[in-house]
């Protein structure tokens, strides 16, 4: 074998090699990205809300995360979970994960399973409307 191939064959080498450390640190980087927004969500407020307790009237919720920002306006009506309009929808899932609005109303309740695909959206939506409906006793 001659030195020019053995070189090429080297910087080949060192290219592929550098091509798979990269990947696993981008790799790396995004499982612990991944990681960090699933335990913001988890730690996202959620309450216990009980319809037949919340007055006819529209309330306003927001839930701020590093992923989705959130801002939603709740309207009940005879207990039941009339609109949820979104007022601000900024960030990752928020679009992804809106269909569990209409979910919350068709089941009348805040807490329903979340959007497949759409997590962590999912989990932001929740939060935001038990925080909307979370009245000061």
């Amino acid at each position: 074998m001659t030195e020019k191939k053995r070189n090429t064959k080297n910087d080949i080498s060192s290219i592929l090699m550098l091509i798979a450390l990269v990947c696993l640190m981008a790799g790396g980087w995004y499982i612990a990205r991944k990681k960090a927004r699933f335990k913001e969500a988890a730690s996202l407020p959620f309450y216990k809300i009980e319809l037949s307790q919340i007055a006819d009237g529209e309330y306003e919720g927001q839930t701020m995360t590093s992923f989705l920002h959130l801002r939603l306006l709740v309207t009940i009506e005879n207990h039941q979970l009339k609109n949820i309009e979104v007022l601000e929808n900024d960030g990752l899932d928020g679009e992804t994960a809106k269909p569990i609005i209409q979910e919350m109303i068709k089941q009348n309740k805040v807490v329903v399973p979340a959007i497949k695909g759409a997590e962590l959206g999912s989990l932001v939506y929740i939060s935001c409307v038990s925080t909307a409906l979370n009245l000061p006793e």
